[in-house]
């Protein structure tokens, strides 16, 4: 069988049930499994587009695995990564 992968991101500012979609944030999408390149709940992250797109830091509050069948030999994981507003101390995480 074969399984493709895509997965995004969405913010959830402090205060709102529901993250906010601006489409595309990184959009990344592959054939391999890029699973293990996923940040986990719990995990910081910090998303940085150069203006192009939204950008955003915050903590991973949920993983949604959505398995779509295609056929009966092959099957598509979209992954969605809600990042929630935080106030953490950024500078603290990380000695540049």
């Amino acid at each position: 069988m074969k399984t493709t992968y895509s997965y995004d991101f969405q913010y959830l500012p402090k205060g709102r049930e529901r993250p906010i979609d601006d489409g595309d944030i990184v959009g990344c999408k592959s054939d391999d499994n890029p699973l293990m390149m996923l940040p986990n709940v719990g995990d910081f992250v910090h998303i940085s587009n150069n203006g192009t797109r939204s950008q955003f830091s915050g903590v991973v509050k949920t993983r949604l695995f959505n398995y779509i069948r295609l056929s009966n030999d092959e099957v598509h994981c979209a992954v969605n990564i809600v990042v929630e507003e935080s106030d953490v101390n950024w500078g603290a995480l990380i000695k540049e």
